[in-house]
């Protein structure tokens, strides 16, 4: 067993991690026995998972106002991690990782890990469960070094210490780290992007609290960076763990419900309170309104779920649309802008043409010295320095599509450049490898970043970049399909349209306009019949 496991305190429901004292615990129903409910409660819950039936459980929790101190959360939560997540981790493990940590010091000076912020709760914990936290943590910081930021993990693992043993905390977040319902942000983009993901969310399902909001500030991205703080440190303990109840069982889509319900609720508030004055932002109003919400759980929660068709669909499509455009926004932050994104002709920046890129030594069948120059002033600054070495051609290689992915999978990223029986020169920019295209198995998938663009060099030499660095974030998703490919074909670029896409034979080819780049057909005719290909990787 590991050291400082809580055992049951002298409340009956919270363990001995918990300062019970401090807790302002509302009193008991009258009209029937706690026991009696929470066993009752206990058999709607089980006989709904028999049945397998996810609806009436999500009914269930979402309508069973349990108090703080209720006792069906010492196995509820521990279940529904159970239940929903397949990959628990193993106690026996854990002891061995404290032991190897920590030795046989019960009281080690314990240091946060790296990928937690400044920002963090411990809610009622003692100075027990405080250090039961820091052992999970640090566990958890050794066993999966691929976090490198994820601050809510702190506040769920001290909620966890509230109601079950420091063992069964350290399996139920090691569970919801490896579920594939993204409980938690781990990384800083993600963080980022989750904030932007709700900031789309307001707009859509409230739209007129996005637009008071908007009267007050002209940085309307700054109001969301910290949303996940007015859940897990400005509401009130009542709120948070119901929030929680919910959040356990239908993942991250709740803390947005919950967030939006904030959101729609200041909004209320403010205008009746005759709007925010001029001496506070808009982010400390709002983190001041969560400490001091006027509304009961119950309502709160009715406002969250009130909200009408909010799918978890939607949220994933709004995560990889807004993670497309931050990952591009970070990778062009120091490109030039003498390209249009939108199909303008190329402006060619003269002392940028008159550096001497590196493309002397590239034996190309297709593209002249100029022609490899121009591309080397359309790549994003760190690609342009590289030197271009020539990794696949039909001429030489053959033409099959399987004997080209072998050539360039595990390559980074290519420059892939078709010659048609027309003499048109054109081609793609893919920023991603190749090889991310077998990330979901079998399933043909659209993967990359907005550094992807298509082009043309012959007869007119023109880039066609993405939508998204036009700035906003407004795009619908099918303006984030940038690379894929299969057995049978090919694709740059989706969304009503194909960008570029050849067939397995690499012999014929298909150009138009798709909404990734907004780019007209890159040759005279759709269809087309390929007289040469090559792709070009760096070094």
């Amino acid at each position: 067993m590991a050291k400082g496991m809580p055992s049951q305190s002298d409340s009956g429901t919270f363990t001995a991690s918990v300062k019970v004292s401090d807790i302002n615990i509302p009193a008991p129903p009258i009209s029937a026995s706690p026991r009696k409910q929470i066993l009752a409660t206990r058999r709607e819950l089980q006989n709904a998972y028999q049945g397998r039936d996810p609806k009436k459980i999500k009914t269930l929790i979402r309508n069973h106002h349990w108090p703080i101190n209720d006792a069906i959360r010492q196995t509820l939560w521990l279940d529904m991690c159970k239940r929903k997540q397949r990959n628990l981790g193993d106690s026996a493990i854990y002891d061995e990782m404290i032991q190897e940590l920590f030795g046989e010091d019960s009281h080690p000076d314990i240091k946060l890990p790296a990928f937690l912020d400044s920002t963090y709760c411990q809610y009622f914990l003692n100075d027990n469960g405080l250090l039961c936290a820091k052992r999970i943590l640090c566990v958890l910081a050794d066993t999966n070094p691929d976090i490198t930021y994820s601050p809510t993990i702190f506040a769920v693992t001290c909620l966890f210490l509230h109601y079950m043993s420091e063992e069964d905390c350290f399996n139920c977040i090691y569970a919801m780290v490896h579920s594939s319902e993204r409980f938690f942000t781990q990384t800083k983009m993600a963080y980022e992007t989750s904030a932007l993901v709700l900031m789309d969310l307001t707009k859509r399902f409230a739209k007129a609290s996005y637009g008071y909001l908007s009267r007050y500030t002209r940085q309307m991205e700054t109001v969301f960076e910290n949303w996940v703080w007015w859940i897990f440190k400005g509401l009130p303990f009542p709120h948070l763990i119901r929030i929680m109840d919910c959040y356990l069982n239908e993942g991250p889509k709740v803390l947005y419900r919950a967030a939006l319900a904030v959101i729609m609720l200041f909004h209320k508030s403010s205008v009746k309170e005759g709007g925010l004055g001029s001496t506070i932002s808009v982010q400390t109003a709002i983190a001041q309104f969560c400490e001091n919400i006027p509304v009961t759980v119950e309502k709160f929660l009715k406002t969250a779920f009130g909200i009408r068709g909010l799918k978890r669909t939607d949220v994933e499509k709004l995560r990889i649309k807004n993670e497309m455009y931050l990952k591009s926004r970070k990778h062009t932050n120091g490109m030039s802008k003498s390209i249009s994104s939108n199909s303008l002709t190329l402006r060619k920046n003269e002392s940028f043409l008159n550096m001497v890129h590196p493309v002397q030594s590239v034996q190309s069948g297709i593209l002249n010295y100029e022609q490899l120059q121009t591309l080397c002033m359309w790549l994003p600054v760190r690609m342009s320095v590289q030197q271009p070495v020539l990794l696949y051609t039909t001429d030489e290689h053959g033409t099959s599509l399987q004997t080209l992915y072998s050539r360039i999978e595990g390559r980074g990223p290519t420059l892939l450049v078709i010659k048609n029986d027309q003499d048109e020169i054109f081609g793609a920019y893919c920023s991603c490898d190749w090889i991310e295209r077998n990330q979901h198995g079998k399933a043909l998938t659209y993967f990359g970043t907005g550094e992807t663009f298509l082009f043309t060099l012959a007869p007119n030499a023109v880039a066609y970049k993405w939508v998204g660095l036009e700035g906003g974030s407004d795009l619908p998703s099918t303006a984030n399909m940038f690379q894929s490919g299969d057995k049978t074909k090919l694709t740059i670029g989706g969304g009503n349209g194909e960008g570029l896409q050849v067939d397995a034979s690499l012999y014929q080819g298909r150009s138009e306009r798709c909404d990734t780049f907004n780019n007209p057909s890159l040759t005279e005719k759709e269809d087309f019949y390929c007289k040469a290909i090559e792709i070009l990787g760096f070094h």
